[in-house]
Parts: C-alpha cells; structure tokens; sequence
C-alpha cells in the first residue's frame, strides 16, 4: 500500500472535516483596518522570507493529495499587493481545487479579470461599510468608492457569486 497517495481526513476541534486549505501570501496591506492592526509602525516580513510561488504550490498539492482539500482561499494581509497573484492562482488551479480569494477590494478592479481567467472560483470581498465616514474610521483609507468599483469589476469578470465580508 502507497502511504503516499492514501488520503487522510483532517479533523478540526469541533469533529468536522476540514475541506479548504487557507494560505496567507503576504501579511502586508493597503489598507489599516482597527480590528486589524496598528495605523502605524507595522513590521513586514522580508520578501525574501515569503514563501515562493513554487513552495506555495508544492506545499498545497501534498496537502490536497494528502488530506483530499478540494478548496484553496488565499489571503494575507491583502492579498493582491502580492505582484504576478493571478500566476499563483493558475497554479493552484491546476491542482483540481476551487481557489477563492478573500480581499478588500481596493484594487479589484486592476486584477478581476487576469484572477478569472486564471481560474479563481469565488471571492470573498471585506466592506465594513456603505457609509463613507464609517467606513474610513474602521479602515484608516478613504477607498470605498475604489472597493465598490472592485466589485462591479469582479461582477463583470464573471466571478460572481460575490461574497461580502463584514464585522459587526
């Protein structure tokens, strides 16, 4: 028998399997939300300490093959302030996953269609707010207007369902 190729559940806490393997591409972020961090004075990992693309992909596929995840979410910090994201999306899809992305959208608009038509499944955009000062006392950035465009553009890319996140 191939150890190798045998799956194996994986069980959270609470006795359910887990299905979707989460991974953080980047603590960094655009924007500096008060349930998140700090408005200043943040220590970013060093670039070269990310792991690569490559890594990222290898890692993903032993634990797909290992534990049968037929679900990736990459977040971070925000995820899109990771250049070529849309190269590491086409990886992962490749593997035979959903690949989902959580974002705060600010930048959506550039990358919603390189992020489709690299395979991305769904997408799960953060919007603590329709009102404009609200949403800049929770964020610390005057970037409704660029999140609301984000998601028209992912609507248009043609990943909709869009999923709105929010904290109360």
């Amino acid at each position: 028998m191939d150890l190798a190729a045998e799956k194996h559940d994986l069980i959270d806490p609470y006795g359910r399997v887990v299905r979707d393997l989460r991974i953080s591409v980047t603590d960094r972020c655009n924007f500096r939300c008060q349930y998140c961090m700090p408005a200043e004075g943040m220590t970013w990992l060093p670039r070269n300490e990310l792991l690569t693309f490559e890594e990222i992909e290898r890692f993903a596929r032993v634990c797909v093959e290992h534990f049968g995840f037929d679900g990736i979410r990459l977040t971070g910090g925000e995820p899109l302030v990771r250049a070529h994201l849309p190269k590491l999306v086409e990886r992962l899809a490749l593997l035979g996953v959903n690949v989902a992305l959580t974002t705060n959208g600010a930048t959506l608009r550039l990358h919603a269609q390189s992020l489709a038509d690299a395979g991305l499944s769904r997408i799960n955009i953060s919007l603590d707010s329709l009102q404009r000062d609200r949403f800049l006392e929770l964020t610390r950035r005057d970037e409704l207007d660029r999140v609301l465009d984000g998601i028209d553009a992912a609507i248009e890319a043609g990943l909709a369902p869009v999923k709105i996140n929010a904290v109360m």
